[in-house]
């Protein structure tokens, strides 16, 4: 179950690396496709488009996605810095008994490594 997780947080984070190579791909395989159905300029054969105008928009879509992204990220972001604060009224408390603390670890008995392995070198 730890493996199908870490698999699916790792392909994830990684969808928004590769979703560009993904579009070259698909216009790749798919380029006559694209060229007789997609193509904004297949009324004008003599710009040798074949589909590029089509991968370009798409290419842009996802680039102007991407910034928007990021720039609703910062607005959060900075938004989020002045959240007020709610205040934490402290109500003392006196308790009567006395409370006794026993420090284990300041005690002088011990191994200091420190101390015990480093020897300056000796002055002939």
């Amino acid at each position: 179950m730890k493996h199908f997780f870490a698999i699916l947080l790792l392909v994830c984070l990684s969808f928004q690396s590769v979703l560009k190579l993904g579009i070259v791909a698909w216009y790749e395989a798919n380029k006559s496709y694209v060229a007789k159905e997609l193509c904004e300029n297949k009324a004008r054969p003599q710009m040798k488009c074949n589909g590029k105008c089509y991968l370009r928009k798409q290419l842009n879509k996802t680039e102007n996605n991407q910034q928007q992204n990021q720039q609703s990220k910062q607005s959060q972001a900075e938004g989020a810095e002045f959240l007020p604060v709610a205040t934490i009224t402290f109500i003392p408390c006196f308790c009567e008994e006395a409370i006794t603390y026993i420090d284990i670890y300041t005690s002088p008995k011990g191994y200091n490594p420190l101390v015990n392995i480093f020897h300056p070198p000796q002055v002939a």
